[in-house]
């Protein structure tokens, strides 16, 4: 078994340490809030006082929030400075700041992929995840065996951008999902119609997957007043710029980006 470590234990970060230990994995887990690093103690979890810690590792994941976390955990902090460690980054973040971290392990000599996963928490804990991930063809051997842990993976290119270039493209498939659905189901109930009737109609007739019956119910419960909250809004904004930096003109991406317009935090 592997001795891996695990940087980040929010809810897909604890079900990611979770598999893991159940696979008999001996998980180094840090988190800047300690709490919670410390619920996983009972499950064998050996927690870490500090990031570098859960770099002395044969791999480690980094399920960080957002760019400004990766920045103030991997790079301020530079915990990988003294490890040789392959490195997988599971966060959703831009593609400037996958370059800077490619960069920085290119130049310290270490392994880099990036690995951002389609799939809720509890797919993390089945094994049914479907892991994008992207980097040199040996940093991609050296973590697949683990990976594979969490679903199917799906190996996108070489360049680890890649990978999340993929994940924005997937998370503006659903927030354009989402948002057309909540129109829909505006004009419906505008027209007379039955919220829940017509999300029914959609996730049994029109798109019959767990994604629009499982959000399709979410929406129709709401009511037409209920803050227009997309949970997929900033990758929608990550998306959009993305485009730009690239040179596509993909107007519905931007279009949507400005819709929802919710700054990264």
């Amino acid at each position: 078994m592997a001795r891996i470590g695990i940087i980040g234990l929010g809810a897909l970060g604890s079900a990611m340490a979770g598999r893991l230990l159940g696979a008999r994995h001996e998980v180094v887990g840090y988190n800047r809030t300690a709490a919670k690093a410390a619920a996983l103690e009972a499950d064998g979890l050996t927690v870490a006082a500090r990031p570098e810690d859960a770099c002395d590792t044969d791999l480690v994941l980094s399920v960080l929030l957002n760019d400004a976390a990766v920045e103030d955990v991997l790079l301020a902090g530079a915990p990988f400075r003294s490890s040789a460690a392959t490195h997988v980054s599971v966060s959703t973040i831009g593609v400037p700041l996958v370059g800077k971290l490619a960069a920085h392990h290119a130049a310290n000599g270490q392994r880099f992929v990036s690995a951002p996963v389609f799939g809720r928490p509890e797919a993390a804990l089945a094994g049914t995840m479907v892991v994008a991930c992207a980097g040199s063809d040996d940093a991609v051997n050296a973590s697949r065996a683990i990976l594979e842990a969490f679903g199917r993976v799906e190996v996108i290119g070489t360049d680890p951008a890649a990978a999340n270039v993929a994940k924005m493209a997937g998370n503006f498939l659903m927030a354009s999902a989402v948002q057309s659905l909540r129109e829909a189901l505006a004009l419906v109930e505008a027209g007379g119609g039955d919220r829940k009737q017509f999300a029914d109609i959609v996730a049994a007739a029109l798109f019959p997957t767990s994604f629009y019956e499982r959000f399709g119910s979410m929406l129709a419960t709401q009511g037409g007043d209920a803050p227009a909250v997309n949970p997929f809004a900033n990758s929608a904004r990550l998306s959009g710029q993305t485009a730009a930096d690239l040179g596509v003109a993909a107007p519905l991406a931007r279009t949507l980006a400005a819709a929802l317009a919710t700054p990264v935090s």
